[in-house]
């Protein structure tokens, strides 16, 4: 976290940290923190939801498998088990993205006033391409 102080200024790991944090103007923060506080709780639960639904199904399915008779079911209950893997890893990187990351990346993006940066600016370019070089995990 200390590397994306220096290379962000400001970094905010929850949409109360910045919506607090003032770079958002009054207007926005009247009737986005309310929905914001509510969504986050909710996708916070969602995950823990889907985390468990899909391990107890993965559990089920492991079960089938195993006890399966002939090779075409055992087959079909593998395809099944992979599908239930991408589906829960994909569902909680984006939970985790939308929670986490995506108030990172918005606060790089707002200046101390509220406004957002001028994509004109040489120091708005730069904060673009050192926050696509921290997401890529190329810095």
């Amino acid at each position: 976290m200390g590397i994306l102080n220096n290379l962000m200024g400001a970094v905010f790991s929850s949409w109360q940290g910045l919506l607090d944090s003032g770079n958002i103007p009054d207007t926005m923060t009247a009737w986005l923190k309310p929905l914001m506080d509510v969504l986050s709780i909710v996708l916070w639960v969602v995950l823990a939801l889907v985390g468990s639904a899909g391990s107890i199904y993965a559990v089920y399915v492991g079960i089938k498998m195993a006890r399966a008779d002939s090779a075409e079911a055992r087959e079909e209950n593998k395809k099944r088990m992979i599908n239930i893997i991408v589906t829960v890893i994909v569902v909680i990187v984006l939970i985790i993205f939308f929670n986490v990351f995506l108030p990172m990346i918005i606060g790089a993006f707002v200046d101390e006033g509220g406004n957002w940066k001028d994509p004109s600016k040489k120091e708005s370019i730069d904060t673009i391409i050192k926050t696509a070089k921290i997401l890529l995990r190329v810095a």
